[in-house]
């Protein structure tokens, strides 16, 4: 059977990911709550064995219609088990290929995940779902081709920038909870993308991404931005083969990114040919919003002092939650 090169690649990007993923010994594993009664964690099981084997499917088979039957059977299958009492506390720890991430508050989580399509395209998916005993999702519906190029507008669940979300982190504004999230989007067959975006919670409980929190403010000799500015979300963008970091480094308390650049003068503004030059830039929190930091580190990176490494794409986060007691939150 013919392999399509597209999907090869995307084979390889994945297991690569699975090959590099390990589970910190101080991680907690994620329990199943107690409230989950012996009826429904059976048919959770029984579930999340089929919607294994299906995610598998839409991401590793070679035909694009086996890839699409077996993604749009899993969309009614996974909300058979979302709906399921307490299902918020059932890890979902066999999938392989689906993004899981709690924010450390741990009031939702969200999936996300990818499906290959033909010349280049690729299509996301994605789910929150609030911690409740009963049902309480958030389909995300990817509206990404019907955008402007990096766009900086204002998004809901129903026109979500679509995208693979591998950490989240959080703070606090005004007595608002706002949360960075970090994703990666194939934008098509030759370019790569990574994001960093903000989930909040309107009055009315219901998600909205994108907010004014990325501040560029031009220094006299750089030669990085053109302007100040504010953006809602940010973007680095690159080729394929390259290997880049956008990550949020505890340590130093700030988010830190690969500073791409055309590999030629004749390259420039062929983002597609963009890849990490050695330097590293940055955003630190500071007066209610992300401050751009141009150059994170004045030393040269070796084996004694790297940059932090982005969590997997795939497979268990880094640092799971502790799940809320009985009457701990809202129900």
């Amino acid at each position: 059977m013919k392999i399509l090169p597209l999907t090869l690649l995307v084979l390889l990007t994945i297991q690569t990911q699975a090959q590099k993923m390990r589970k910190p010994e101080n991680a907690p594993a994620i329990v199943v709550h107690h409230e989950l009664s012996k009826a429904d964690l059976h048919k959770i099981k029984l579930l999340e064995d089929t919607l294994h084997l299906l995610s598998n499917t839409f991401t590793y088979d070679t035909l694009l219609d086996v890839r699409k039957k077996a993604c749009y059977t899993f969309i009614p299958h996974f909300v058979e088990a979302l709906k399921l009492d307490n299902s918020f506390y059932f890890p979902f720890d066999s999938f392989e290929t689906i993004s899981l991430i709690y924010p450390p508050d741990s009031s939702f989580r969200i999936f996300t995940w990818q499906l290959v399509l033909p010349k280049g395209n690729f299509r996301y998916y994605g789910v929150i779902q609030m911690r409740s005993s009963k049902i309480k999702i958030f389909p995300l519906y990817d509206a990404s081709d019907t955008m402007t190029y990096h766009s900086q507008r204002l998004l809901t669940s129903d026109n979500w920038y679509g995208a693979m979300y591998y950490n989240i982190i959080q703070k606090q504004v005004d007595g608002r909870s706002y949360y960075t999230l970090f994703g990666f989007e194939a934008a098509d067959i030759i370019t790569r993308r990574k994001v960093v975006d903000v989930l909040s919670f309107d009055n009315y409980g219901r998600p909205q991404f994108g907010e004014p929190f990325f501040f560029f403010k031009q220094q006299e000799d750089s030669s990085h931005y053109a302007r100040t500015d504010t953006l809602t979300r940010f973007f680095i963008e690159y080729n394929y083969n390259a290997s880049t970091i956008l990550n949020y480094d505890p340590q130093l308390e700030m988010i830190v990114f690969d500073h791409v650049a055309p590999p030629t003068d004749k390259a420039k503004g062929a983002t597609f040919s963009y890849v990490p030059d050695g330097t590293y830039e940055g955003f630190k929190w500071a007066n209610n919003r992300w401050n751009w930091v141009e150059k994170v580190f004045t030393f040269a990176i070796n084996e004694n002092d790297n940059p932090p490494v982005p969590a997997p794409l795939f497979g268990t986060p880094r640092r799971q939650p502790v799940l809320p007691k009985e009457n701990d939150g809202p129900r």
